[in-house]
C-alpha cells in the first residue's frame, strides 16, 4: 500500500510518496518531495491550483517536443544596463 503524506524537513513541508508494509507501518518514502512549501496551507493551495489547472488544460494538452518558446519580454523595452556601483551612486545622491 502507498499514499502521499506531508513530511516536514528543515522547516519545509513536502508531499512525499510513502510505502507501507502489511502491518501498515512506514517502510519507505520517496527521496524527493513531489512539491514543497514553507507552510502546509501554501502546499495545499498549490496542489489545489495544480489540480484546477490540470482539469482546465485536459482538453488542450501540449506536445512536449512541439512547444515553441517566445521571448519573455520585449527587448526594445529594456533600458541601458548599469552596475551596482552606478545604481548606488544614484540612490546615495537622492
Amino acid at each position: 500500500m502507498w499514499n502521499y503524506r506531508i513530511i516536514k524537513k528543515d522547516n519545509i513541508y513536502g508531499l512525499y510518496e510513502v510505502i507501507y508494509n502489511d502491518d501498515k507501518e512506514i517502510s519507505a518514502h520517496s527521496d524527493m518531495p513531489e512539491i514543497e512549501s514553507e507552510s502546509v496551507e501554501d502546499l495545499i493551495n498549490s496542489l489545489e491550483m495544480m489540480l484546477e489547472d490540470a482539469r482546465k488544460s485536459a482538453s488542450n494538452i501540449l506536445e512536449y517536443e512541439n512547444i515553441t518558446f517566445s521571448s519573455l519580454y520585449d527587448e526594445r523595452e529594456l533600458g541601458e544596463a548599469m552596475t551596482y556601483e552606478e545604481f548606488k551612486k544614484i540612490i546615495d545622491n537622492e
